[in-house]
């Protein structure tokens, strides 16, 4: 019978005394598939189960079960990037409607280049994966925008 442990974020099957922390490189937020990786001395990494690092790791033994846990008011940073054909207002209508998601937005960059496609690279602050998906299907709909996508970071 295995135990189970539960820390702020994520529930832990068959160790105790963990600690968590999430991996940078693919961002998990509530809602995504999520596996955990033993470090070496930095407790258990959650990671999307579709990360390349996970994908790609040659010691599947340190993988180990997690799930989300309760209720959580925490909130995670997704890096997204948005294309578009440039248009006066664009930038205004994306943050329009983060706001009005009550989504933080922690960071904008938005490189400045003399062609007619405006790439927007965000980091949104989001509760779980269906606040994300919200709120990136809204920017979808924007007049010009022909892509959303979540990143890397």
């Amino acid at each position: 019978m295995h135990q189970t442990v539960e820390t702020d974020d994520v529930t832990i099957t068959g160790a105790m005394g963990l600690l968590t922390h999430m991996a940078r490189c693919c961002n998990p937020v509530p809602g995504d598939p999520i596996t955990g990786y033993t470090t070496r001395g930095r407790g258990v990494t959650i990671h999307r189960q579709d990360c390349p690092n996970i994908l790609r790791l040659q010691e599947r033994e340190r993988l180990i079960s997690v799930d989300w846990g309760g209720e959580l008011e925490t909130t995670y940073p997704v890096p997204v990037r948005v294309v578009a054909f440039n248009r006066d207002g664009l930038l205004r209508d994306i943050t329009n409607i983060v706001a009005d998601e009550k989504i933080n937005l922690s960071s904008v960059y938005v490189p400045r280049i003399k062609s007619p496609e405006a790439v927007i690279n965000a980091t949104l602050e989001v509760i779980d994966l269906s606040q994300l998906l919200r709120v990136l299907n809204r920017i979808e709909q924007l007049p010009n925008v022909t892509s959303v996508q979540r990143t890397k970071g």
